[in-house]
């Protein structure tokens, strides 16, 4: 096949594969009406672009809404190729297979080469030797544009940007943020106003839901049963994503450990203390497997770690480390013990929305605790603290937590994020920032 003055030898792979039938399918297809996300995702740049996140996330209606996109910008559909990998026609594909599918493309759609033509990759980790390939065409022609997806954070990984040189520009894609499902219900709101306005008590509604059922979109979007949803989808998650990728032999062992860390979400972790308490209901555990299969929970996007804030490195990697959850809704579905601690939902909400706005996140402890510390270009630049409430109980314990953390990095203001409480304390020459949690997920300064 031909890519330019260049001819590349094809082989197919899968013989029962029928690569002109998915070809064809995709001719026939139709986008779906959707609900545009804020994606920021250019495609006029020379890098391969990548779209990762969890599963059912809302990855493939990105890409199906940068597809709308490119045809209202007067591109020709000829020259736009959508393929999910996940298809059950496509099991067991690898770069071969690609370089077939392409041919077929080609001699069944005669793009404009003269064009850019643009190529969506769905679920690619599921295709073997997927990243050489695309490199090669990369490099071959350059107006072939790559867009990937895929449920797996390895996407991110200095061992694919070395394999792509370097050439990727990533996007990770969440379930639906407050925001987006506020602006989806059609209210309009403003913020300067808002206290005296009706709208609050519509969004304040909003955000009670919010808090509980995440933000998956086939809750938010659909009338499903939530929690056989968000259930079906965590199944997905350990057995797809990790236990097969994996190949983990003892499943009981992974779901296990999941279920200790469902109960840890927003807590301190210990490796060894995980490791004892699966030793002590008989499953052996080195520390270091604990470790290694933490790191395929974070790779699947089901569980986060966030780090103790050091100068050092070598500390940062030593310290202990406090554990987050993908979705409140799929926490609230799979585990029996958080629907009623809103304090815990609440920071574990944060962290994703800190998260989805590409913060670089720690936390800070000396004498008290900050539970969000913010870093840019190896400088802390916000300090974030997190409760339901503050009471008579907790104000001062809340506040000193703040307070020296925002004197340990030379901040002069900080915030503290609450339910529904809006004010400001004044502190020698440092200003503290009391927020309502649903207020700051709408911030335009973000």
């Amino acid at each position: 096949m031909y890519y330019g003055k260049y001819k590349i030898k094809t082989i197919c792979s899968i013989q029962n594969m029928n690569h002109k039938e998915i070809i064809t399918n995709w001719k026939e297809f139709k986008t779906p009406t959707l609900f545009s996300r804020n994606h920021n995702i250019s495609l006029e740049s020379d890098f391969i672009i990548t779209i990762s996140g969890p599963r059912r996330a809302g990855k493939t209606f990105v890409c199906f809404q940068i597809i709308e996109e490119l045809i209202k910008k007067g591109i020709s559909q000829e020259n736009i190729l959508y393929i999910n990998f996940e298809d059950n026609k496509l099991i067991g594909a690898d770069s071969n297979d690609l370089e077939k599918l392409l041919e077929v493309y080609f001699e069944l759609y005669n793009p404009n080469r003269d064009k850019n033509i643009y190529l969506f990759l769905d679920e690619i980790q599921a295709v073997k030797n997927w990243d050489s390939w695309v490199r090669k065409i990369h490099d071959i022609n350059k107006k072939i544009k790559f867009v990937l997806t895929g449920s797996s954070s390895k996407l991110l990984s200095k061992e694919i940007s070395t394999v792509l040189r370097g050439r990727v520009l990533n996007k990770e894609i969440f379930p639906l943020s407050f925001k987006e499902i506020v602006l989806w219900k059609g209210l309009k709101y403003n913020l300067k106003i808002i206290a005296y306005s009706e709208d609050k008590t519509k969004i304040k509604k909003l955000f009670n839901n919010f808090i509980q059922d995440g933000g998956y979109p086939a809750v938010t979007y659909q009338k499903v049963n939530r929690e056989e949803v968000l259930q079906s989808y965590y199944e997905s998650m350990i057995f797809k994503d990790i236990v097969e990728r994996y190949k983990i032999e003892d499943v009981k062992k992974i779901k296990m450990l999941a279920n200790l860390l469902l109960e840890s979400t927003s807590k301190d972790i210990s490796y060894s203390k995980l490791a004892n308490k699966l030793k002590s209901i008989g499953m052996n555990t080195s520390k270091n497997t604990i470790i290694e299969f933490l790191s395929y929970f974070e790779d699947a996007y089901l569980f986060f770690q966030n780090i103790k804030y050091e100068y050092s490195q070598g500390k940062q990697l030593g310290s202990i480390k406090k554990v987050y959850f993908i979705d409140n809704g799929m926490l609230n579905s799979v585990s029996f013990k958080f629907s009623k601690d809103i304090g815990k939902l609440l920071e574990n909400l944060i962290f994703l929305e800190l998260r989805r706005r590409n913060k670089k996140i720690f936390y800070n402890r000396d004498n008290y605790e900050c539970d969000f510390i913010i870093q840019e270009k190896e400088k802390v630049v916000q300090a974030i603290q997190v409760t339901d409430n503050l009471n008579s109980d907790n104000e001062n314990r809340e506040v000193e937590g703040i307070l020296e953390a925002m004197k340990k990095f030379k901040l002069k203001e900080g915030f503290i994020i609450t339910l529904d409480e809006e004010r400001d304390i004044k502190v020698e020459d440092r200003k503290i920032h009391i927020l309502p949690v649903w207020k700051w997920l709408l911030e335009e300064k973000q």
